[in-house]
């Protein structure tokens, strides 16, 4: 079987319409269309997802800090870890939106004079912070705290209050953001950003926390992504893993593929970004895998997207194909179902 993935595929209600009028994606429309579908009640996302495939089973987040570091080449030992990412909250009237990591443009240097700094002031909290990557910073902690987190890629572009640390000591971690975030604003590393026009960064986004699992050894099957923490995954269960190939010329049964080049614009609500980003989608991939599904050099392809409170699977065979009888407009099709 092969595995699509493709995040960001099911639009808010007031968008979609707008976004897929006179939108023409025949391969698309006939593998919804044919497809047998499930529709189950999760609030998993595409990291969820490929966790349920590994075998990895959710502390009070999936932990991804953990099995991220260890890829990153760090020892996550008996710790419990945060990722930490550096972000930019920028103020819109009485909120806060965040903008993350790759709109920041970070050196190496820079990261390690911030972990620097905030190891100084939280040196008598059970904090430490290192920052492996220039991007991706993490948090170890020498207790186990009770929230539950939101992961920074399902944060950007939104108003960060609904997404803040939830649980027994989330109000303690809100003071600890606000914290984080005059301690970062201090800084004169950050006035230097400013005068050579880089945004600031001030503030961190923590998610993903947890002590390392055990994760099985899985023999079978190549993961295609550009997603650091979910090829993480891959390489500590012996899975290869690569990057994001242009198009679905290589990929055969047993792939599994994250196609989320929608993302970036469905965060920001760039309409023509994400009809552009469908139609690339249209032609590189979901064209070429109904063709190997004709021709039987597929046997089963699973398409996977997630509504915020639904996991949606589409299901085709060579057998799901001939039902010719089965149409829907594609605008029926990639509304998300009632709760």
């Amino acid at each position: 079987m092969s595995w699509l993935i493709v995040p960001d595929l099911i639009l808010p209600d007031d968008m979609r319409t707008a976004v897929l009028q006179d939108l023409a994606l025949p391969a698309l429309t006939t593998l919804l269309a044919r497809a047998t579908t499930q529709s189950t009640p999760t609030p998993h996302s595409t990291l969820g997802a490929l966790c349920g495939h590994f075998n990895i089973a959710p502390q009070q987040d999936y932990p991804i800090a953990p099995i991220s570091l260890a890829a990153d080449g760090g020892e996550p030992a008996q710790y419990y870890w945060l990722r930490a990412d550096p972000v930019h909250l920028r103020a819109t009237r009485d909120q806060l939106m965040l903008v993350d990591s790759g709109a920041l443009s970070i050196s190496q240097a820079e990261a390690e004079l911030f972990a620097q700094a905030f190891n100084e002031y939280f040196k008598d909290d059970g904090y430490l912070l290192y920052p492996l990557r220039p991007d991706r910073w993490y948090l170890r902690l020498n207790h186990t705290p009770q929230i539950s987190t939101t992961p920074t890629h399902q944060v950007t572009g939104k108003h960060i209050d609904p997404y803040l640390p939830k649980g027994i000591d989330g109000l303690a971690w809100h003071r600890f953001y606000n914290e984080v975030q005059m301690l970062f604003f201090s800084l004169a590393i950050n006035n230097d950003r400013e005068q050579r026009g880089d945004i600031p960064i001030n503030g961190l986004w923590c998610w993903g926390g947890g002590i390392m699992p055990d994760i099985a050894r899985l023999q079978a099957g190549k993961l295609w992504s550009d997603d650091h923490n979910l090829r993480a995954m891959a390489l500590l269960a012996n899975m290869p893993n690569d990057a994001l190939p242009d198009d679905a010329a290589n990929i055969d049964e047993h792939a599994i593929v994250i196609l989320d080049q929608l993302t970036g614009a469905a965060q920001y609500g760039d309409y023509y970004g994400w009809r552009v980003a469908i139609l690339a989608l249209e032609k590189n991939w979901f064209a070429p895998m109904l063709q190997k599904l004709k021709k039987g050099e597929l046997q089963q392809l699973t398409l996977t997207t997630h509504s915020p409170n639904q996991q949606l699977d589409w299901r085709n065979s060579r057998w799901t194909l001939q039902r010719f009888w089965r149409r829907a407009a594609l605008n029926q099709r990639l509304a998300a179902p009632a709760n």
